[in-house]
This record gives structure tokens, C-alpha cells and sequence, in this order.
């Protein structure tokens, strides 16, 4: 430490000399030498690799950067020449055999980055001429090589590390004009020096220049990457060449470390954009010419040979959108790489997805036959290194569909022979390949294909739809189906759009089309089992399961405008399936949407007008949309009329006037009622106390016991007050802003306010709160004006809304207040109208803004909680004053006479089976994808169930209290339902409850 400080003191000291003065300059020479010869003694300590040593050199080396900048460039010609064999002698000392090359390495790279950089503009020859000296080392054999040839001697380390501190120069300075002067010897000893055969020199150099061409200067870029793959290549090919057991070891890591390495570097670090596409097609092409070359050397197993280039590729191709316009030649290399991944093995299981359980393969002269291979491929276990299968998932995502075009398509017999060497076992020859493939491909689709079709097709062909079926089922397997690099905001990210390229493709023979079609199911199965295992799944992650069950439901409707008649077919099944395994896709607003203006939509949008294709599809939409809506309505009328209020509130004027025609059409036929409805059994909606709530649900006023609920007019109404409400409340708020906001505290000139000033936001909850708080108070004392009530309540979900529409970042930190006063003060009155406000204003929050469902939800359990605590309504256990009989006493019936309460109960117990209406309805929605609502309406079922005492004894109760018991067996049903297996012990106390 003492050191370290007096080399402090000494610097600060000499920079503050006088420039013009003779002793002054010979002074600060004299500190560089010392600096520099202390700086040699640390180097050639014993102590070198202690701490202590190693921050006393780091010291002297900032203080040689600090006393040469501040002199302006006077001292460089002094320190260049010093300096350069301080860097040698730094280099023959340094340890480079680790992963880092140590401390003294770095503090002597770094003081050469800055000395160049700050000599770069001061005198320009001079760095270059300390550049070059450096560079003259790789050049230096010093005769290594024994004259008598019986043996090498190791490179010097000194050379070696040479090498890597010129590349470390390179990497940290980013100037061509450095890269220039040293990649060309490096190239020139790789191609024609010492380090043209197999060494650590060549080793340590095509590190280098891999390191280099990371920087991406397209001159030295294009030098290196042409070398490397020129090497792989040579590589592979000398394999076959040489028999013999006699391979340098040095070759074989080149081949599968050094070279790999290097090419996964420059994939991970290039940015250019221009680069970055001529990378992918060198390195696709590599792997093709690899492939052609593995596949034509009987014995040797292709995979060893292309394996440790997937990791490089699947970078490149990290950033590539699958669904962008590509070259042919670029996608021909695509369906080369995957073809000859199925064919040597290198794809992960797609029939189960187990880790990989043997080790890698390091034999290349295993004679297995390919069909035994293919097998193995699609059933498992894996056979080769693990990262080379996360590479292809990887790859999977960044592959285009295999179709060149709408006229050509890939799968061409003669094209694809050629991938093949006739010569070779897996040859067009060899018809047991041939069988063996096609056994593989009937494996890998599930045996859907016909026998006589699939002997139809030739041994490549079925190699190619087998590499069609991997590429897709590994595309949904990965990340559920969504293309994560789509470029266009307009376009959906599902990975449907791919497979559903090739069913668009014309003129496909009947095998080929059974065998797309059959992919098409497969990669639908595929993204029901990875929804199926993240069923559980809670927050975030159940976020991500419902946003990917959203996008593949909207690619499948849009898909059911297709003018092809069997992708339409396809689409349609494929989306009932969806409906059937996870029913919560009936409530997600983007599908409902997009299934009504669709219609619209995708018939206006066709290129050519077609009578026939319109009616055919309208028909079809409208067939789809009547079955979605009905099934929705008969499960969750409360919430589906939310939804469809919503999606009128959505478009602007003129849009809702081109789709109204569609629209009304379709929800005129739609109707709820007590009697014959539009769905077969009896379902949610046909429970009394979920059609009384579905009434207020839709803002209706249920007259009489058969009241028939016409979907259409209530929405239209409902939708209608809504979007006044919102006009207001927009209207207000650019008031407010263009008024410069409200400021709250009226103070006397000169004087400054007391108030603070308000944000619009803050005015209005308050004001709402205020009022909401009066409500309650009031309704204690006398009925309130229920008109009114609503009223309010409507412009404060307005208010929360519009917030939530305008902050992007939806922070509710100040509608926190105001969410719980909207729960709880239908539960505070307790009468009928003010609940029936209530589902109306709840129904609204979580159809406008799914976000909030469980946060209402959670306040509305508490609520419920409360009314069982102060025994209200359904609980008012209490009450003596009940029923008809307590008028007879003491007449006819034992007991004292009582005065009737001030508050008619019967009015609480109704507007407890409104409530109970509405939380059936929530039930239904949430119970297939949201555990944390479920444990919330579990809560309140455990509460409700805790006691059969706490029940009120009033005659009206009975039809309320046996509704809770039916929503109470609803939940224990759930004990089925894989999302909950974790609950079943829970579930089946409560069940026990309810029958008790």
C-alpha cells in the first residue's frame, strides 16, 4: 500500500512541473523509466500471482497512462520503445492455459489501448510502428521445429500470447485501421506459415481471427469467416481421407471446439444487420456442404460432424422472423440443414420430451442403419450432446415454413435426391432407407396417415415431411407456438401461420396433403400438451398460458375466411377442439372481438370479389359465432354480456356502422329467458338466481318471473350509456388540462396556497369516494335514490377506466379507495336495486378491464365475509321476527309479540342471491385459468360453510340459501380439474361441509 501511494504522490507531483523547463522533461523521462523498470521487476517476481504484486503493477501502469497524457504526446516516442518489450516480457510470463488470463495480461492490454488511442491522433507512424513491431512476433519461428524431424517442441508461450493480446487490441480499440495491419498475418501463417497444419499456434490464431471478425469490419469480417468455414470444412473431409488412427489431436479440436467456438462468438456479437444475414447463409450453406460430405462416408456418423455447428446457428438465426419474405436460395439452405438433421438424428424426441439420458457419441464409426436412426429420432432417448438439442429448438423458431413459393414447392423428387449421395447407406437406392423413413414419418404424425399413401411417397420425400413434422411440432413444443421474432405488429405470431402455409400450397398430392395435414394436428396437440402442463400455473406465467391460448384462437378464426376450403375445415376443427379443452377462450375479449367484426372484416379485404366464397363464409362465420356466443351465454351470461357490450363500445362510428348489419343478425336470434333457451340440458343460465343477475348484468329491469332477455337491445342500450359516461368523463378531463387543472386552495394575492395542486385524477376520486361514503351513510337511515346510486357509480367506473386507458402503467395505487367503496357499498345497502348496480358495475370493471377480476373479486369475498360477520341478509341468524308465523304470537304460536324490524329482510336475502348470481357466473369464467380467483371464491365458500347456525330461519332464504349450496358443490366439482389437484383435500372438506 505504502507503494502504491508514493507512485501516487510521485505522479501527481511530475504533472505538475513545468513543460518548458529542461529538468522538469528530464524528470518525467526519469519517472517512466523507473515506473517501467519497477513494472519489469513485478513481471519477473516470483510474487507475481500474489494480490498484492498485482495492484502495485496495475498502480505503476496507470501512472506511465497518466503522466504521457498529460504531457500532450511529448513522451510517446520515449515510452514506445520501453513499452514494447515490457508487453513481450509480460507476454512470455503470463499464464494463459485458464479461462483468464490473468491480471498483469489485462493492466498491460488496457495500458496499450489507451497509449494507442491517445498516440492515434498526436503522432500516427510511431503508434503504427509500435503496432507492427508487436505484430512481428507471430511472424518469429525461433526455430521450434527440431532440423532432424523427430519431434516439435512446444510453440513458445510467448507467441501465443502475443497473439491473443494483438486480437485483445483489436476487440478493444474497434478501429479497422488496427485490424488491417494485423489479420493478415494472421491469415497469412493460418493459410501458408507454421500454422498451416495442426498446432496450438493454429489454435490460438483462428481464436484470434474469429475474435476479430466479431468486430464487424466487413472486409476483415469476410476474410475470417471465408477461412473458417474453408477449415471446418477441410476438416470434415479429411476425415474420410485418412483411415488411419493418426488425426493430430490438435485437428480433432479444432474441428470440434476451437472452430465451433469461434463460429458461436462471431454469431453472438455480430450487429450489423447486413452482416448478420450474410453470416446465416454462410453458415447454412457450411452446414449443407457438411451434410452432403457426412452423408457420403459409409460408417461415419454425420451428427459428430455437423452437431457443433447447431449452437452457431441457432444464433444467427435468434433474430430471424420465420413469417418475413424469403429467397429461395436462403430457404433451400433451410430445408437442406433440417433435412439432414432428421436424417442424422440431431433433433430432440418429439414423442416425448425427455431430457437426454445417453452422453454424447464420440465414435464416428458407428454403422447403424438410418432407419434405425430415424426411429430413435422421434421416440428417443436422445443420443448426442444436450446443447446441440437445445440448439435445434432453438433453430426451430428462427426457420421459415419450408415452401419456396406458391408455384414450386420444396418437397421437388430431383432437388432433393441431391441432398442424398446415391453412393452412400442412406442413398435413393436403398429402399430399406426408403421404408425405414417412411416408418419414422408415420411414427413421428401419429400412424393419421393411410398405409397406401404413405407407400406412395419416395424415401426423400419422406425424409422431408419428416423434417417438416419435426420443424413444427419443435416449433409450438418450445415456446408454445408464438413466433417471438415477428417483425410487423399487424401480423399474428402464431406459429399456425407456418403450418398452415403448406395446407395453402396448390396442387399437392393426396399422400402429401394427408401427411400436412397430419403435421398440422400434431403441432395442435403439441401446443395442447405444453397449455396442459402449465395448467397450474399462477401470476406471470398463467399470464403468458392464457396471452398464448388468445393468439392461436384469433389465428384459427381469422383463418376460417381462408378460400381454401380444407384449410377452412381444418381451422374450424381445430378451433372446437380449443373451445372443448380449455373453455375460458369463450370469455377472452380479443377472440370475441375478432369473431365479430371478422365477418366484416376478412370478406372486404379479399382481392376478388367471389358471391360464392362471401356467402360461404359468412355463413360460416356466422354458424361459429351463434355456437360461441350460446355456449358463453349459457355458462357466464353476466360476464358474455359484459363482452358484448364492450366490443360496441370499441369501434369508432363508421366502423360500427359497416359490421352492425352482421352483428345484429346474428345476436338478434339470441335470447335468455326461464323457458325454452338456445342450448340443449341445463346449464349455468338456467340457475334463477344467475338469470336475475344476468338482467342486471346487462342493465335491464326483470319485470316479471318469464322476463325474456333480448341480448341484442340491452347491449345496444348498456353499451350506449356506457359510452356517454365515458364521453363525459373524457370531455372533463381535456377540460381540465386545457384549464391548466384545478387548484384546490383559493389563496389571496400575494400569499401562497395551502393546497397542493391536484391532478384531475385526484379531484374526481375524491369526489367520488365522498359521495359514494354519503350513500352509505344515508342508506342507514332511509332508501336512497337508486337512480342516483347508479349514476354515481357508472361515472366513477367511467373515471377508473379511463385512467386505466390513458396510464399506460395502470397504477390504481389512487383508485384503490375507490375500487373497494364499488364492491362493498351494494353490500352496505343491501337492497335489491343497489345490488343489481352493483353486478351491473362489476360486470362492466372485469369485461372492460380483465385485469382487475381479481381484485374485485378479492374485495367482493370480503365484503361477503362481512355480511356473515354482522349477519346480514342470507346470515341473519338472529331475527326472531320471521316469517308469517311470528304474526300469530302469542295467539296461536308460544312467545312474546315483537315489533317488525325497521328494514324489510327480505329485501338483504334478495339481493344475497343476486350476489350469489353474479359469483356463479365468475365461477364459471375463472375455474379453467386462474387458481388465484378460485382460492378467493374458495375462501368464501369455507366461510360460508363454516356453521350451519349462522343461515337465516326466514322463508324467503330458502331458494338463496340452497343456491349457495349448488355453487358450493359447482366448486367441489373441481376436484377433477388438473389445476387444482394440489386443493383436492381442501375440496373435499368443503363438499363434506355442504352436505353436512
Amino acid at each position: 500500500m505504502c507503494c502504491q501511494a508514493a507512485v501516487g504522490v510521485l505522479v501527481r507531483s511530475v504533472s505538475t512541473m513545468d513543460t518548458d523547463i529542461k529538468s522538469s522533461k528530464d524528470m518525467l523521462q526519469q519517472t517512466l523509466a523507473w515506473f517501467i523498470e519497477a513494472t519489469k521487476s513485478c513481471i519477473l517476481s516470483s510474487w507475481r500471482k500474489l494480490k498484492i504484486c498485482e495492484e502495485l503493477f496495475c498502480t505503476l501502469l496507470n501512472g506511465i497512462s497518466q503522466i504521457t497524457v498529460s504531457r500532450g504526446g511529448q513522451l510517446l516516442p520515449v515510452l514506445l520503445i520501453p513499452l514494447k518489450p515490457l508487453v513481450v516480457s509480460t507476454c512470455s510470463q503470463a499464464d494463459m492455459a485458464g479461462s483468464s488470463p490473468g491480471a498483469l495480461f489485462e493492466a498491460v492490454v488496457k495500458l496499450s489501448c489507451e497509449i494507442i488511442e491517445f498516440g492515434w491522433t498526436k503522432d500516427r507512424a510511431l503508434v503504427d510502428t509500435f503496432v507492427m513491431r508487436l505484430a512481428a512476433y507471430v511472424r518469429e519461428r525461433n526455430d521450434y521445429e527440431e532440423e532432424d524431424g523427430k519431434g516439435k517442441e512446444a510453440v513458445p508461450v510467448i507467441r501465443l500470447n502475443v497473439i491473443r493480446l494483438l486480437a485483445e487490441l483489436c476487440v478493444c480499440l474497434k478501429k479497422w485501421e488496427v485490424v488491417d495491419m494485423i489479420l493478415p498475418l494472421f491469415i497469412e501463417h493460418l493459410e501458408e506459415g507454421d500454422a498451416s497444419s495442426p498446432s496450438s499456434l493454429r489454435l490460438r490464431l483462428l481464436d484470434a481471427i474469429s475474435r476479430v471478425a466479431c468486430l464487424g469490419f466487413e472486409k476483415s469480417y469476410r476474410e475470417s469467416i471465408v477461412l473458417m468455414t474453408r477449415s471446418y470444412l477441410d476438416k470434415v473431409k479429411a476425415l474420410g481421407a485418412s483411415e488411419n488412427n493418426t488425426v493430430p489431436s490438435e485437428a480433432t479440436t479444432e474441428r470440434t471446439e476451437t472452430l465451433p467456438a469461434g463460429f458461436l462468438l462471431v454469431a453472438s456479437n455480430l450487429t450489423s444487420t447486413k452482416l448478420r444475414s450474410d453470416y446465416r447463409h454462410r453458415l447454412l450453406s457450411l452446414c449443407s456442404d457438411v451434410g452432403l460430405v457426412a452423408e457420403s462416408k459409409s460408417g461415419r456418423s454425420g451428427a459428430d460432424l455437423m452437431g457443433p455447428l447447431l449452437p452457431a446457428v441457432a444464433d444467427i438465426c435468434s433474430d430471424f422472423d420465420p413469417v418475413s419474405t424469403v429467397e429461395p436460395s436462403l430457404l433451400k439452405l433451410f430445408r437442406n440443414l433440417w433435412f439432414y438433421v432428421v436424417l442424422f438424428g440431431l433433433a430432440p424426441p418429439i414423442q416425448n420430451n425427455e431430457a437426454p439420458t445417453k452422453p454424447v457419441s464420440t465414435s464416428l464409426g458407428t454403422a447403424e442403419s438410418s432407419s434405425a436412426i430415424a426411429l430413435q429420432a422421434v421416440a428417443g432417448p436422445y443420443m448426442w450432446n444436450s446443447q446441440w438439442s437445445v440448439a435445434v429448438q432453438r433453430i426451430a423458431q428462427g426457420t421459415p415454413p419450408l415452401v419456396v413459393s406458391s408455384v414450386k414447392w420444396l418437397e421437388d423428387e430431383l432437388e432433393l435426391n441431391t441432398l442424398h449421395n446415391p453412393g452412400s447407406r442412406g442413398g435413393n437406392g436403398n429402399e430399406n432407407s426408403a421404408v425405414g423413413q417412411r416408418a419414422a414419418l408415420s411414427a413421428a404424425l401419429g400412424g393419421r396417415v393411410e398405409v397406401a399413401a404413405m407407400n406412395t411417397i419416395s424415401g426423400v420425400k419422406a425424409t422431408y415431411l419428416l423434417a417438416v413434422a419435426f420443424l413444427e411440432i419443435l416449433r409450438f413444443s418450445c415456446n408454445g407456438g408464438i413466433l417471438s421474432a415477428t417483425s410487423t405488429l399487424n401480423r399474428s405470431n402464431s406459429a399456425f401461420s407456418c403450418v398452415f402455409e403448406y395446407l395453402l400450397t396448390p396442387n399437392l398430392t393426396p399422400a402429401v396433403t394427408q401427411c400436412l395435414t397430419a403435421v398440422a394436428h400434431r403441432a395442435f396437440e403439441t401446443v395442447l400438451s405444453w397449455l396442459d402442463d402449465r395448467i397450474s400455473d399462477i401470476g406471470e406465467g398463467a399470464d403468458v398460458r392464457e396471452s398464448v391460448l388468445s393468439v392461436h384462437a384469433c389465428f384459427l378464426i381469422k383463418s376460417m375466411s381462408q378460400r381454401d376450403e380444407h384449410v377452412r375445415d381444418v381451422s374450424v376443427k381445430l378451433l372446437t377442439q380449443l373451445k372443448e379443452k380449455f373453455p375460458q377462450v369463450l370469455w377472452n375479449s380479443s377472440c370475441l372481438d375478432l369473431l365479430l367484426i371478422s365477418v366484416h372484416n376478412e370478406l372486404t379485404s379479399g382481392p376478388v370479389s367471389d358471391p360464392a366464397w362471401v356467402a360461404t363464409v359468412r355463413s360460416l362465420y356466422q354458424k361459429i359465432a351463434r355456437e360461441w356466443l350460446t355456449s358463453a351465454l349459457s355458462y357466464a351470461p353476466c360476464t358474455t354480456q359484459g363482452l358484448i357490450q364492450e366490443n360496441f363500445c370499441k369501434p369508432s362510428g363508421v366502423q360500427r356502422t359497416q359490421h352492425t348489419a352482421d352483428v345484429v343478425s346474428l345476436l338478434s336470434e339470441i335470447r335468455i329467458c326461464s323457458g325454452k333457451n338456445d342450448w340443449n340440458g341445463i346449464r349455468t343460465a338456467n340457475v334463477p338466481a344467475v338469470m336475475d343477475s344476468a338482467a342486471a348484468a346487462s342493465g335491464a329491469k326483470k319485470e316479471a318471473p318469464d322476463f325474456t332477455l333480448e341480448v341484442l337491445s340491452t347491449a345496444v342500450v348498456s353499451a350506449t350509456v356506457k359510452c356517454n359516461h365515458a364521453g363525459e368523463i373524457a370531455g372533463m378531463r381535456r377540460l381540465f388540462s386545457t384549464m391548466g387543472g384545478i387548484n384546490m386552495g383559493m389563496s389571496p394575492p400575494g400569499t401562497q396556497s395551502l393546497h397542493p395542486h391536484q391532478s384531475f385524477d385526484e379531484v374526481f376520486v375524491s369526489k367520488f369516494v365522498s359521495l359514494l361514503q354519503n350513500f352509505v351513510v344515508a342508506a342507514e337511515k332511509q332508501p336512497i335514490d337508486n337512480s342516483q346510486f347508479r349514476e354515481t357509480c357508472s361515472q366513477a367506473t367511467a373515471l377508473l377506466l379511463d385512467h386505466m386507458v390513458s396510464d399506460s402503467r395502470a397504477n390504481l395505487e389512487g383508485f384503490s379507495q375507490l375500487i373497494r367503496l364499488l364492491c362493498w357499498c351494494p353490500a352496505y345497502i343491501s337492497t335489491p336495486d343497489a345490488m343489481e348496480t352493483g353486478i351491473y358495475i362489476w360486470t362492466w370493471l372485469v369485461s372492460a378491464a380483465p385485469s382487475l377480476g381479481p381484485l374485485v373479486l378479492a374485495e367482493l369475498v370480503d365484503a361477503w365475509l362481512w355480511t356473515i360477520d354482522t349477519k346480514r341478509g342470507l346470515f341473519a341468524s338472529d331475527m326472531n321476527y320471521c316469517g308469517p308465523d311470528a304474526k300469530l304470537r302469542p295467539h296461536l304460536i308460544a312467545g312474546e309479540p315483537e315489533a317488525p324490524p325497521e328494514k324489510d329482510p327480505v329485501e338483504a336475502i334478495i339481493a344475497h342471491r343476486l350476489w350469489l348470481g353474479f359469483f356463479i357466473d365468475r365461477f364459471e369464467v375463472v375455474r379453467h385459468d386462474s387458481i388465484e380467483q378460485l382460492l378467493l371464491l374458495g375462501r368464501m365458500l369455507q366461510g360460508t360453510m363454516k356453521s350451519p347456525a349462522h343461515f337465516s330461519h326466514h322463508p324467503a332464504a330458502t331458494g338463496t340459501f340452497f343456491t349457495a349450496m349448488l355453487l358450493g358443490l359447482k366448486f367441489c366439482s373441481c376436484q377433477s380439474q388438473s389445476n387444482l389437484q394440489k386443493c383436492n383435500m381442501g375440496l373435499q372438506l368443503l363438499e363434506d361441509r355442504v352436505y353436512r
